[in-house]
């Protein structure tokens, strides 16, 4: 820890001391241990054996997507580059030191419940240790005519620690596309919905095979608002995905959704926790991940329903196919429900491709390779379709991640 923190040690801003606050609390909470909560499936010992340089300074050029070409936003390093961006009006995005001038009694609440209440080492670490992270505002009844695209670049053997605070003004509707450092990454996203705002939020995760990353996203939704994530991801050495949504107020609405195609020896880790606080809200979590070769992957889900939240519709699926008999894959759904009117399901399947399935299709003259192909792409599409970009399958298809099928 003190070689991250003499690492990425910065001249004062206004965002300062809320790092040493952060720092403070990395400090009490301490490296999480060996198979402790959360971590239990986590190899972290891969981890504690990594070390890290200074990024070396480089001539960035961000390439979009050709549909975004005029909606993006970059990071270098960690950083947020305002100078390589193209911010389409009216959006606000300003790095965080910045955005503590004109915004910051609303960013201190929301940093000073964070350090309160967050339990996970690694994103208290990204406050400790971030460089100029975004504050990226959407304002009330804004909707972009194109999805906005966050890019991350980074120098080779590096350690990026981009931090995202996104605020949606009432009624606004976003949609972004957010693709991932290629290289080590300790990532922390913050949301806020306010009432009936809308915000899609599609993750490409396609780091090099021997990165480690991980990414907190958590994010409050006020009454009436509606948030997707959808999480995708190849794996790698390591990827851990943290996430927490808080449904603070009536008739907000949550779809969790999360793709991992996996081979190889790559690893991905998905933990979420879905908290209902408030009646008549709705949440719905679908995970789904593909393995072949020595590839881990493992899901820890829980819906939290609080006293007050009656009519409560919540549901939990976590599917797992496997394309190898080395591939491991662990699940554990949890409901915990305080509430005596609710509607809440959870359940968790695990199998290899039905020999069934592969008879018929393989008794219409199609080889055990394409049969397979089939039943591998039908098995993503029920997820893939939720994305109604195909500029975004694409990327997921030229990223190999589709490759084994």
């Amino acid at each position: 820890m003190k070689q991250l923190e003499s690492l990425f040690s910065l001249p004062g801003d206004l965002m300062d001391p809320w790092r040493k606050k952060s720092w403070q609390r990395c400090e009490a909470l301490g490296i999480p241990p060996l198979k402790s909560e959360g971590f239990q499936y986590v190899p972290l010992a891969k981890w504690y054996s990594r070390s890290y340089a200074p990024a070396q300074l480089s001539d960035f050029a961000p390439e979009p997507f050709p549909e975004c070409a005029s909606s993006y936003l970059v990071f270098a390093n960690g950083v947020f580059q305002p100078h390589l961006s193209q911010i389409p009006s009216p959006l606000v995005a300003l790095p965080l030191p910045s955005a503590m001038k004109s915004y910051g009694l609303f960013l201190q609440n929301r940093l000073q419940r964070s350090l309160k209440e967050e339990k996970d080492f690694f994103a208290l670490l990204n406050g400790a240790c971030h460089g100029g992270g975004l504050f990226l505002y959407t304002p009330p009844q804004t909707t972009l005519s194109s999805p906005l695209q966050i890019i991350h670049l980074s120098t080779p053997n590096s350690l990026s620690l981009p931090r995202i605070q996104l605020v949606m003004g009432k009624e606004a509707n976003l949609s972004i596309i957010h693709t991932s450092p290629n290289d080590d990454s300790h990532a922390f996203i913050d949301c806020v919905l306010d009432e009936s705002a809308r915000c899609s939020f599609y993750d490409l995760s396609l780091p090099s095979p021997s990165s480690w990353q991980t990414q907190a996203f958590r994010a409050l939704l006020k009454r009436d608002s509606f948030l997707q994530t959808f999480h995708i991801t190849t794996g790698a050495d390591t990827v851990r995905t943290s996430l927490k949504i808080e449904l603070a107020e009536e008739n907000s609405e949550a779809l969790v959704q999360n793709l991992s195609l996996l081979s190889h020896a790559s690893e991905s880790h998905f933990y979420s926790l879905v908290e209902h606080q408030a009646p008549h809200c709705r949440s719905r979590q679908h995970i789904k991940s593909i393995l072949q070769d020595q590839s881990r992957s493992s899901f820890e889900g829980k819906i939290f329903v609080r006293p007050i939240a009656q009519k409560t519709e919540a549901y939990q699926t976590s599917q797992t196919l496997l394309l190898s008999n080395e591939a491991t894959s662990y699940s554990k759904p949890n409901l915990e429900i305080f509430a005596d009117d609710v509607k809440a399901s959870h359940g968790a399947t695990i199998s290899q491709p039905s020999a069934e399935a592969l008879f018929y299709l393989r008794s219409r003259g199609l080889s055990h390779s394409q049969a397979r192909s089939l039943l591998v792409q039908g098995f993503c599409q029920e997820l893939l379709q939720s994305i109604p970009y195909a500029f975004v399958h694409e990327k997921i298809l030229n990223a190999g991640a589709l490759s084994f099928v």
